[in-house]
């Protein structure tokens, strides 16, 4: 928000890519493994950067990231509809799944309903980000929206926790999620 004030979208963008980039080498450099997501993300906002820094308009800058949401909202749902939700591949990363439990009806059913409860939370997001951006400035956007997704995230946090732990308590032998 400051290099905004000061200097400009692009040298804005360019400071916000560069820290970005900077999270990425300072986890290398600590020998902090990246995993498989971090550098695709980090390839995603250096792109993102390098279009926002070429064209110096906010709506593009800002429209990527609003429309990326909404491709990801639309992945998520999708894989809950088709029923290969993508909660089932990363559940494992987060939680000690027993094999009875990822084969139970009630285990796949709960990992559609958790991705759809979070493609619901970026379409919704998405939607408020352009309500928002149409009707603030570059700093006021930003703002809001860091204030704004806060609530929207804990309660979308919320609601995946108790569907787990109500859902996933039923499937006999398994342990609560939480205690």
């Amino acid at each position: 928000l400051a290099v905004n004030r000061i200097a400009g979208l692009r040298w804005a963008v360019l400071a916000a890519t560069l820290g970005s980039v900077g999270v990425a080498v300072d986890r290398r450099r600590r020998g902090q493994p990246l995993g498989k997501f971090m550098p695709v993300v980090t390839a995603a906002v250096v792109i993102r950067g390098v279009i926002g820094i070429a064209t110096g308009s906010e709506t593009v800058y800002f429209g990527l990231g609003i429309a990326t949401k909404y491709l990801i909202a639309a992945v998520l749902i999708g894989s809950a509809v088709i029923g290969v939700p993508l909660a089932d591949r990363g559940a494992p990363f987060v939680m000690r799944i027993p094999q009875e439990m990822a084969e139970h009806r009630l285990f796949r059913s709960t990992m559609a309903i958790i991705t759809a409860i979070a493609g619901l939370y970026y379409l919704t997001s998405a939607s408020f980000d352009i309500w928002l951006f149409r009707r603030n400035s570059v700093e006021g956007f930003v703002l809001l929206r860091f204030f704004a997704n806060w609530p929207l995230s804990a309660v979308t946090l919320l609601a995946i926790l108790i569907v787990l732990q109500v859902r996933l308590q039923k499937i006999p032998g398994i342990p609560p999620v939480a205690t």
